[in-house]
């Protein structure tokens, strides 16, 4: 005879924002016991790496915050002392910033937090450059945005990506990307604005069940849980950068 056991209570959303918030509460206060220690043994590599892991967390409870309608702007803050720790460690480390830093390059989305920074009127020079940026897709199309939105000039190296990939693309990514491209280069009072802007939030949950999404983008980019938990940054960018509000949208930065 066969005995089963309760099939386990399915985690509610509220239930499951708590425990990620804790959990990288929990990782970021770890993180910080070994940054003392690795400044008492002098490991600078290893300061960088972990600093990295702590902007990570911090950067997680934000946009967590964000999506759960809370103000995130105390934890942006918090990941953007992180990220200044980082940044002078590497300085002290690697003045000319010469040195290849895959150990840090996939820890976290750093054009997510940059989005956070320049949200919050803090923005940040973007000093992260990675082989993906120019091999990937997602990473070329956000590290493009992100240079339009902040007004940076655009590598010409990445802009001949952007011209490979966009030739003949038409997959949920490349739409996407076209969309924003276009929304950003708008008139803010035309209709198509609204057009564009409803075509980009609908593509959000489509990217849930994303083979491309789960495989080839950040872990915070819509697939699988983090279509509940996280935010498209990018679109949240462009709306403020063009004054353009959307009271009921998750995806909309709504604090001055």
């Amino acid at each position: 005879m066969r005995f089963f056991g309760k099939k386990p209570k399915a985690e509610t959303l509220p239930e499951k924002f708590a425990r990620l918030l804790q959990f990288h509460a929990d990782m970021a206060a770890s993180t910080r016991s070994a940054i003392v220690e690795l400044k008492r043994q002098n490991q600078p590599a290893l300061l960088i790496e972990n600093y990295s892991h702590l902007v990570h967390d911090h950067c997680e409870i934000a946009v967590m915050l964000w999506r759960r309608g809370e103000d995130p702007r105390a934890a942006i803050a918090t990941t953007h002392q992180a990220w200044r720790e980082m940044i002078e460690c590497w300085d002290a480390l690697d003045p000319d910033h010469q040195l290849p830093m895959s150990a840090i390059a996939g820890i976290t989305d750093w054009d997510l937090v940059h989005s956070l920074f320049w949200l919050v009127g803090t923005p940040e020079p973007v000093l992260l450059d990675f082989p993906r940026l120019l091999e990937e897709r997602y990473f070329a199309y956000s590290r493009f945005l992100l240079h339009r939105v902040t007004g940076s000039a655009v590598p010409s190296p990445l802009a001949d990506a952007i011209d490979r990939f966009q030739a003949g693309a038409e997959t949920l990514v490349d739409l996407d990307f076209s969309d924003k491209l276009a929304l950003l280069e708008s008139d803010p009072t035309a209709s198509a604005s609204e057009t564009l802007i409803a075509r980009i939030e609908a593509r959000w949950p489509k990217r849930r069940n994303s083979g491309f999404y789960r495989t080839s983008a950040p872990l915070n980019a819509g697939h699988d849980v983090s279509n509940d938990l996280s935010v498209d940054h990018q679109l949240a960018c462009i709306l403020h950068l063009k004054g353009l509000t959307r009271e009921h949208s998750p995806h909309a930065w709504r604090w001055r």
